[in-house]
Parts: structure tokens; sequence; C-alpha cells
């Protein structure tokens, strides 16, 4: 059997009784998926010596990859539970409903999104321990598995951020910034993918600080970033415009993509929704602006979408807070 397939099936089956499970059977199906691999499908077969480099990373990928979503599984369990022991009875049925329709998207979603990235791991380690590669060629191979690694991470973390949106885990943390200074953050965070586009920033307001969570915003940001550089030709451009006012700060962000189509205008939102005009990242797991709309909505404040009279869509953040000039700021800390 080709082994990318075997890890595979492996690794969905150690997920899917993470889900259902405790903390130690979920440890323990990983450790017997890790043994049956090494044992049955790895050369030499019928013993645990290992007798390739691929093979060994291979090996331990599997192992790794399990044992991460154990935990996350076993994290986002636990996050449920204390949020339905503190709700009153009607939010209890409404977050146990939720939670089963997480399980099992979570599920599903793994299944799906984690192939590609092993797959291309796994064949990454094969090129790298073929003969007669040059040493520009092992550095394109090893290139492209930081690649991988880094969009399993991503994949990994939007799951932790959903988490803690629907248990209600996150709290605000209010701080004075600047609202340029959350558009360089969320940039800096998102560097690797927006250096393939062209950033166009726009103070749209006076010098003025928000009361807002930094991190938050940023991390809300980002994620509409993110998703208007995938759906984006490579190298279009992206602009951001800043805004704030007596009634709080305002983002918009335009891309120069294919834009929405009608009934898109407010399913872009839900989870696990990939557009229907397809996306340049091949790694979409259609979390992030239902992300970005938790992330706001802990600070009650709200994302809208729409398309551009002269093409690409509009995302438009809007968040409530007060603001003030930099100087009446240092005058009350003085």
């Amino acid at each position: 059997m080709n082994e990318t397939a075997v890890a595979l099936a492996l690794l969905l089956v150690v997920l899917c009784i993470a889900a259902f499970s405790t903390r130690l059977v979920a440890i323990a199906a990983s450790l017997i998926a890790f043994a049956c691999f090494n044992l049955f499908f790895l050369a030499p077969v019928g013993t645990f010596a290992i007798a390739r480099t691929e093979d060994a990373l291979a090996l331990f990928a599997l192992l790794a990859v399990s044992l991460i979503g154990s935990h996350l599984s076993q994290q986002a369990r636990r996050s449920a539970a204390q949020a339905l022991a503190a709700a009153h009875d009607q939010q209890e049925a409404e977050i146990a409903r939720l939670s089963a329709e997480t399980k099992a998207a979570l599920v599903a979603s793994f299944s799906h999104e984690l192939k590609t990235p092993l797959t291309a791991l796994t064949v990454a380690a094969d090129n790298v321990a073929a003969p007669g590669l040059s040493d520009d060629e092992r550095r394109e191979q090893m290139a492209i598995v930081h690649v991988e690694l880094d969009r399993l991470k991503r994949l990994f973390d939007n799951v932790i951020a959903m988490a803690s949106v629907d248990t209600h885990a996150t709290t605000a943390e209010l701080d004075w910034v600047h609202p340029i200074d959350i558009v360089d953050a969320a940039r800096q965070q998102l560097r690797s993918v927006l250096q393939q586009h062209v950033i166009e920033v726009s103070e749209v307001m006076e010098a003025r600080v928000a009361l807002l969570d930094p991190r938050l915003t940023t991390a809300a940001l980002a994620h509409v970033l993110q998703n208007a550089a995938s759906y984006s030709p490579l190298g279009s451009l992206i602009s951001i415009d800043v805004g704030a006012d007596a009634g709080g700060v305002t983002f918009t962000v335009r891309d120069r993509g294919p834009g929405l189509r009608g009934e898109e205008v407010n399913q872009v939102f839900d989870r696990f929704y990939r557009g229907a005009a397809g996306t340049s990242d091949r790694f979409s797991s259609g979390m992030g602006l239902a992300i970005a709309r938790g992330l706001l909505d802990i600070q009650h404040g709200t994302i809208h979408a729409a398309n551009h009279r002269y093409g690409g869509a509009v995302f438009t953040i809007q968040i409530p807070a007060p603001t003030r000039s930099p100087s009446d700021l240092t005058k009350d800390v003085a």
C-alpha cells in the first residue's frame, strides 16, 4: 500500500478517537498508530528498525500531528464544558448544539485539510533523500517542508481561535493605541503572504488614538488581509483605509480579486465556507473570516462584506471605541 495513504488513514482514525474520547485513550491511539505504521509499513517490515531518513521523518510527523490533534481536541472539549457549566439553561442547550456541530466540522475539516500538507511533506522528504540532488534543489525541498509545516501551524492556530470564540474564553483587554499601529502589526504577522502583493495604506483621519484591544483587533484584521491575499492575483493591489472619529475606528480592506457573488455577501462569515470563485491559497480552512467576526464581536465590533463598484471585494471593520488626540492622552498621564 502507498505509505502516504496509510499515514493519512491512521491519522484520521486517531483524530476521530481524540474528538470523542479521553486524553489517555487519544494518546494511546497515537502511540499504537505510530508503532503499527513503523512495524507493518516501513522497511524493513516486521521490525521497529528504520532504514531511511525520510521514513523517520514521516513516522515522527505522524506521531507529532496525532498528539497535537489530540491535545487540541481535549482543550476544545474542556473549554466547552466550562462554558456549559456557567451558562443558563437556554444558553446551555444552544452551546451544546454548537459544540456537537463544531466537533463534527473539526473532524471533517481535519480529514480534508491535513491531506495536502502531509502529502507534500512526504514527497519533499523523499526528494531530499534522493541521490544526485544538488544543494539548490535540496534547499528548495526544505523550503517546501517549512511552508507546509507553517500551513499546519496556521490550521491548528485557527482551531484554537475558533474554540476560544465559541466558548467565550477570550476577553477584551483595552489599551490606548494608534489605529495605524494595528495595521502595521497585522502586516507584520502576514509578511510572507503580503510580500507577493502591493499594499496601499491610507489614513482618512486626524492623528487620534483609540481605546480598544490591540491583540484581538490585530488578529481580526490579519484574517481579513489573509482572505484578501488568497482571493487576489499575485502582485495585485490591496488597499487598507483607516479612519477614526468620535464614534470609533474603521478599517476598510479592498482586494482586486473576482469579488463576491450575490449570495456570498452573508455566507463568507460562516465557518468553513470557501468562496465559489476559488482561491490561490490551496490550504484555506474557511475559518478566517468567521474567526475575525468572533474576535470583533468580543469588542462589540462588526464586519461587513460588499463588492466595490470598480471590482474586487471590500470588507469593513467597525469598532465602537473612545478616541482622543495623543496630546490629550499625554496630559492625562502627566
